[in-house]
């Protein structure tokens, strides 16, 4: 059985193969609106990094997302599960966040250096 859609034909298979990828793409958008409104909902660009206190709420199991919502914002991805937040006071002071199978399995308190030209 053919469809016709923008002038391709699809099979029955190559349709649902299609539509499933079309699903997945308006899931993954769904969740970057659900990030960036999340970003958004801070009165301060500041807002976006992390503090201690909501380093301290996170716990292992949590998702990107719940981890996101405590931190008011977005973490910068290192590695493929690695990820780093600013903090939102002090320069020297960030936070790196382990994920594996999308749940946190890992976080601990880095020191940032600066990169002063100074001698």
């Amino acid at each position: 059985m053919y469809f016709t859609s923008g002038g391709v034909n699809l099979t029955l298979i190559g349709l649902v193969k299609t539509v499933g990828i079309g699903i997945i793409a308006l899931g993954l958008l769904g969740c970057e609106n659900e990030l960036i409104a999340i970003e958004d909902s801070n009165s301060y660009e500041w807002q976006k990094y992390m503090n201690e206190t909501e380093y301290h709420q996170l716990m292992e199991g949590m998702t990107y997302l719940e981890v996101v919502e405590i931190a008011g914002g977005q973490g910068e991805q290192q590695e493929e599960n690695l990820f780093f937040w600013k903090d939102e006071i002090l320069m020297t002071q960030a936070y790196q966040i382990e994920f594996k199978d999308s749940k946190l399995v890992s976080k601990k308190i880095v020191e940032q250096r600066g990169h002063s030209t100074r001698e």
